[in-house]
Parts: C-alpha cells; structure tokens; sequence
C-alpha cells in the first residue's frame, strides 16, 4: 500500500469535504457524483482514504479542471481500480501539479484518459503517472513538450519501457534544459531512436545489401533507401529515386523483417521499373487519390508477378484482410488490395467486385498502359460518395503496410488551384519534395516533375555494409544495439611508385626493422624436458631418478625444464585512422600525418611480410553512425605487395569513431588461429563525429571497445602521434599500452620498437 493508506484517516473527511466544497456549487456537484461513485466500488472502509486523497489535491491548488479530470477517469477505472491505484493516481496527479502547474497538468492527464476503456483496472494508468511524476521532481520544464507528443510515445510504448525512456531522457541531458526539451518533444533524432530502440524496432539495415542485389537482379535498378526519423512518416514513401522508410514499423515482428522489408523494397522497384509517369492529381478527389495508388499498386505488381511469381507469393503473405460486411475506407480498401493481388481471395461486396472486373479487364486488354487505373478511380470513387462512405484523409492508412504511400506516384504541380479537397495532401506533398532534397546528394540533379521512374540511384562512393555493431551510451549505462553501420568503402586506384620510391629511400629503417623481426619470438612457450639445467623441476623426469636410486640404478641427472619461444605463432590487424585531420603537414619536407604513416604502414608490412606473419591492414574514418567507413589495405591471407597501391590511394577526409573501428578490426583478427593475436591503433586524435556533440561519449565507446577486444584474448595497444592522441589514448587503452610519439616523421623508425616491446610482454 502507498504511504497515504498506511496511516488510518479521518472518518469524518469525507463530510468535512462535502462541506468546504459547498461553498463551490459547480464543483460539488461533481464531487457529490464522485463521492457516491467511491462509496459504491471502495466501501465504507476506503472512503476516508479516498476523500483524504482528493481533500490532499484540492488543498494543493490544482484548481477543479484537474479534479473534474480526475473524476473523469474514476468514472472509467472504477470498479476495477483498488486503493493502492487510487492512491498512486491521485498522489502523482498532485506532484504533477506541484512542480509542473495545473495547466500542464491537464495537458498530460487528457492523453491518458483518451487511452482508457471502461472497466479497466487503471494499473497501466496509474504506473504511467508514477513515471510522470518522478519526471516532474526532477525536470517539470520536461513536462510541457512531452504532453504535445505522450499520446505518441504511449502508442510506441508500454509503461515500463516507457519509464525507462524517460529516465534516459533525464541522463542523456541533467543540466540542459533546451536539449531536455527538444528530447521530450522528440524533436532529438536521439529520442526517437530509443523511442523505436525501446519499441523494439527491428532495423532495415541489416537487409540493405542484400535487397540491392535482389533488385539489382530483378529489375536491373537498385532503389536507394534512407531510413527518416520522422513520426509522421509511417508507411514507406517513394521520393525521386530514393525510398524513404519509416525508422520503425511498431507492429512488425523480428522473424518477419527479412520478408517485409524485401516486400517493401522489392515493391518500391516495380515502381521504378513500370510507373512510367507520375499521375496529374488535377481535380482529383483524396479518395480518388488513394483509389489511384491502390490500383497502381496492383497493376505493377501484377506485372512483377507475371515474370516472378515468387514475388506474388511473398506480396500476398501480407495480405491479411478477411472478408466482411464491415463498409468502411479502411476495410473496403484492404479488401480489394488482398482481392487484387490473390486471385483465390473470395469477397461478396458488390463494390469490390466491380473493382476486381474493371481491374482484370483493363489489365487484360493492355496491361502497360498506365492511364487505365485514373479511369478506374474516378468510377470507383463515385459510387463511394453514392452509397455515402466517408473518407477520412488524415485517418487513411495504406494497406499491407510494405506498400508506400502512393505520394510519390503524383505530380503535385499539376493540381487545380480550385480543388480545396486536396489542400492537406498538397502541404504533406510539399514535405515530400523537402525530404527529397534533403536525402540527395548535394550536387545531383532533381528528379524530373513529370516522371516518377527510378533511376536506379547510387551513392556518390560505392559501398557494401560490412556489419552492424553496438555502441556504449555511459550516460545510459547501456550498449545500443546494431547502431553502427560499418561500410566497406573500395580504395582510391592509383600507381604506388611514389610510394615504393620512399620505402626505397628508407632502406636502413627497413633493414633495422627487418632483422628486429628476424628476432622477435611472439609463439606460445614451449617446455623442454630432461634438462641438465632449468628453470623448474621436471617432475615426471625427477621420479624416475628416484625410482632408479631405491633400484641401485644409476639415475639420469636430466631432472630440469625450461621454457623457450622456438618460432613465431602471432597475427597482427593494424587500423590506420585516415580522418581529416591526418591532413595536417609535419616535418619540413612538406609530408602530411598520413603520408607518414603510410610510409611508416609500408616498412612494417613488407618486414612482417618477410617473416610469414599473418598480417592485415585496414584504414577507418566515418561520417556519422550510419557511415562508418572501412577501407581494406590488406587482408590476412594477401601478399603485402597488392596492398601498396591501395594504401598509396588514401586521403584524408571524415572523422575519427574509434569504437566502431575497433570492433570492427577485432571481430577480424578474433578468427586468426594464433597464440597471440596483437590490434594496433595508428591514430592522431581523439574520437568525434559529425553526429555527436558529447565529448565524452565516443571515447567512452572506444574505451568499451578495447575491453570487449581484451576480453576476446586479443592484445590492444595504440600509437598515438601527437600531444592530443597521446592523452586521449593512456584514458582509452591505457598509459602501459599507448605509444606516444610526438615527433610524427620519426614514427617508421619508431615502429621498430614498438614491435620489440609487444615481443617482450
């Protein structure tokens, strides 16, 4: 029980209420309605209680809107609703009021009461405005922007997932109050993520490479998909040659992605692949519009079909709609999407089945020709309006979710200024053409006004996904799942004379290097036996000597071991960072932090290369989480020669997401068969990019990173170039295992010893 329950009450409260409340006609009534209410469903017993909860709100000035809501949801939640609800109801209403105001308040109780059905037991109500009221103690300036979007976040999510979310709120920004606002307004793409994150959200990167070359395959276009962060997105929408998907889909279960989103994507190229023109909305009606989509749909899909039939079978397992008398937008619409594209589907509505005939004889007569579904939508919308089902824009949702919007299909342009119906389609068409903008690259050109045939997009730099890896919030104390996307980026194709002339040039080093090398011993230890002198006793050699003495025997004096490193047993993954800031020139030869360290890179690999060690390469930078970018300078099992020309091909750009980097490298290296698997960090920085602004949090990740690597058997070490990597290398891999060099042309000699350290560990 609450702590107002565990004291008895006043037996007279109740009528001690009644009383200060006459003196307000307008509020006793309703309080007359509540008390008999509570009488009714707590009992005698748990009036008092009850009225020392009310009396409690009252004498805290929430004004009677506030209890009159309160009242409200009693009248939905009683009989249902125990003390201990009560008491938490009308405690955290009180709270609410105290820190936050009884305007915001109400702003917050209305969205709960919209979510309640009669006869309920009010315990989801009552653990949401727990959580609420802990939000209003610590940060009541919280309160305001979160009530414009709760109805929102209650749908997303549940109330304890939904404490959780606001209490990352809290930790993400404590002293911040803009940012706190713009979190709990979901206005922080943050806030959003671990809204979908907490939702569980299932990702679509996971699938883009794949969906590429399906369709790729298929229809000889690859459709570019962007995941937008946007709520009001909720269907996937096609924008140009892009594929905007909505950053969560709340109903789709994990062992359904792969389908779905192959349905989506697959969908979105038939598109691309059979639109040939963007419909002219003119003097359409919104229901005449979506009628438009809807056939389109079918009818590009239907011919998909006709080449694949896979794809039906995949677009139909979607499909879920059953048969009804219900005549609704939403059902009808469902309908005859499922009877379109399922030819065993059976439905006796008179409207959808002139739907199906219209359809399969257009299709029949010419199944290219585009202009037949406008046609088809005007009859059909018309016979809508006859039998009086209203249509509801803001309401409609296209049906099977993987099918876009359809508000990429039309060319808004070309609408009748006197056609008023369209306006909120017109001003969402607007946001579409922004989007579109925004998710192009900079310097490509728009997509035609009148064509909506994709061109097959591709990103300015060709890349394949090459994992998906977590990351560590410390202000959240958690790992985020799959929230970093590694790509593999190919290296620039350029000659490696210029190189190799410079390696040339550094012979001696390479010398020094080498026959360092040549010395090193990196094997597991190996135990020699029967020794006449050791470090330890062989104990098995030492009772066969005491074996011979009691005999009489002459015992063997080969009674010591030692331990020695005969050969080499190690492999090696090196990470060369290749951010912007590796452009800075050193030394008076005018040579910049990378060049060096490709000179540095190249001694190293052609002397591992020389003893046989397993050795491989990779230079990292990234450009926010979704790109982190991974060139492959070596793999294990190459020849160090093929890699010059790649690492001569290197330029700076981007920044510098360790964590991801590592994890990378060392998912690599952990496969390598070997005694002692060795990661090393070539950097001249600290960790940043361009979608982080606290400083904090990328080296935190870094510093995670490097003890999950550990934790793998792997040793990480780092060699820092500069005053600013060397600190913040000793805070993320330790003083004992960073290398400074301030001095950076001095790193290809220094490399040297820095391997004759990692031998001798």
């Amino acid at each position: 029980m609450t702590a107002a329950l565990r004291r008895d009450p006043d037996p007279d409260a109740s009528a001690a209420l009644e009383r200060l409340l006459s003196r307000r006609p307008a509020l006793h009534a309703g309080f007359l309605a509540a008390q008999a209410q509570a009488r009714r469903h707590l009992g005698a017993a748990g009036l008092p209680h009850w009225a020392a909860l009310v009396g409690a709100l009252y004498h805290a000035n929430a004004g009677p809107a506030v209890l009159e809501a309160l009242w409200g949801i009693e009248r939905r939640i009683l009989p249902g609703a125990g003390l201990d609800t009560e008491a938490t109801l009308w405690q955290a209403t009180r709270t609410l009021c105290r820190h936050a105001g009884s305007r915001t308040t109400l702003a917050i109780l209305g969205p709960l009461a919209a979510r309640l059905s009669y006869g309920g037991d009010g315990r989801e109500l009552a653990a949401r405005l727990a959580a609420l009221a802990g939000l209003a103690e610590r940060a009541p300036d919280a309160l305001a922007p979160l009530a414009a979007v709760l109805a929102q976040v209650m749908q997303e999510l549940p109330p304890e997932p939904m404490a959780q979310w606001l209490a990352d709120g809290l930790a993400l920004h404590a002293t911040d109050r803009r940012r706190r606002a713009a979190y709990f307004g979901l206005e922080d793409p943050l806030a959003r993520r671990r809204l979908a994150d907490l939702a569980g959200a299932v990702r679509f990167a996971p699938h883009e490479e794949r969906l590429k070359l399906v369709t790729q395959a298929l229809f000889g276009l690859a459709p570019e998909v962007r995941v937008i962060a946007d709520p009001a997105l909720i269907r996937p929408r096609l924008a140009g040659g892009l594929l905007l998907m909505p950053q969560g889909f709340p109903d789709l279960r994990a062992e359904d992605a792969a389908a779905f989103f192959e349905a989506a994507v697959t969908h979105a190229a038939c598109h691309g692949a059979f639109t040939r023109a963007r419909f002219t909305v003119g003097r359409m009606k919104p229901v005449q519009i979506a009628l438009v989509s809807l056939l389109e749909d079918a009818r590009v899909e239907r011919l998909a079909a006709r080449a694949y039939p896979g794809l039906g079978r995949l677009w139909r397992r979607f499909h879920t709609a059953e048969a009804a008398s219900a005549r609704t937008v939403a059902s009808l619409f469902a309908r005859l999407a499922r009877a379109l594209a399922d030819p065993d589907f059976r439905d006796e509505d008179g409207w959808i089945a002139k739907a199906r005939a219209l359809f399969e004889r257009a299709f029949t007569e010419d199944a290219g020709r585009q202009g037949f579904v406008p046609e088809i939508a005007r009859i059909l919308g018309h016979d809508l309006g006859q039998l009086r089902i209203p249509f509801d824009t803001k309401a409609y949702r296209v049906e099977p979710a993987y099918r876009d919007d359809g508000l990429g299909l039309f060319d808004w342009d070309e609408t009748d200024p006197d056609n008023d119906d369209v306006l909120e389609l017109v001003v969402e068409a607007a946001r579409l053409r922004q989007e579109e903008a925004d998710a192009a690259p900079p310097d490509s050109a728009p997509a035609p006004a009148g064509g909506a045939r994709m061109k097959g997009a591709v990103p300015q730099e060709e890349s394949t996904i090459a994992g998906l890896y977590p990351e560590w919030d410390h202000r959240l104390r958690t790992e985020l799942a799959d929230h970093v996307t590694v790509r593999l980026h190919a290296p620039a194709a350029v000659g490696a004379s210029a190189l190799k002339a410079r390696l040339d040039a550094a012979g001696s080093i390479a010398a020094r290097l080498d026959a360092l090398m040549r010395r090193a011993r990196l094997d597991r230890p190996t135990r020699l036996r029967r020794r006449l002198d050791g470090e330890e006793i062989d104990l098995e050699a030492a009772q066969e000597a005491m074996l011979a003495r009691r005999l009489g025997e002459l015992p063997d004096p080969r009674i010591h071991a030692l331990k020695r490193r005969q050969g080499r047993d190690v492999a090696l993954m090196l990470l060369l960072d290749v951010s912007q800031s590796t452009a800075d020139p050193v030394g008076r030869d005018g040579e910049s932090v990378l060049s060096t360290a490709a000179l540095a890179v190249g001694l190293l690999g052609a002397a591992l290369d020389g003893v046989g060690d397993p050795f491989a390469a990779l230079a990292f930078a990234s450009n926010g989480r979704e790109d982190v970018r991974i060139t492959e300078l070596k793999r294990f099992a190459e020849r160090w020669e093929a890699a010059l020309p790649r690492l001569a091909g290197l330029r700076p750009a981007y920044s510098t997401r360790l964590g991801a980097a590592i994890r990378h490298g060392a998912a690599g290296l952990a496969a390598q068969a070997t005694h002692r698997r060795v990661l090393v960090v070539v950097t001249d920085g600290e960790p940043s990019d361009i979608d982080v602004e606290d400083e904090a949090y990328l080296a935190e990740d870094a510093r995670r990173a490097v003890a999950d690597a550990r934790g793998q058997g792997l040793d990480v070490f780092c060699v820092a170039l500069g005053a600013v990597a060397d600190r913040a290398a000793a805070a993320i891999f330790g003083r004992r295992n960073s290398f400074p060099i301030t001095r950076v042309e001095e790193l290809p000699a220094r490399l040297a010893a820095l391997y004759f350290q990692l031998t001798v560990r």
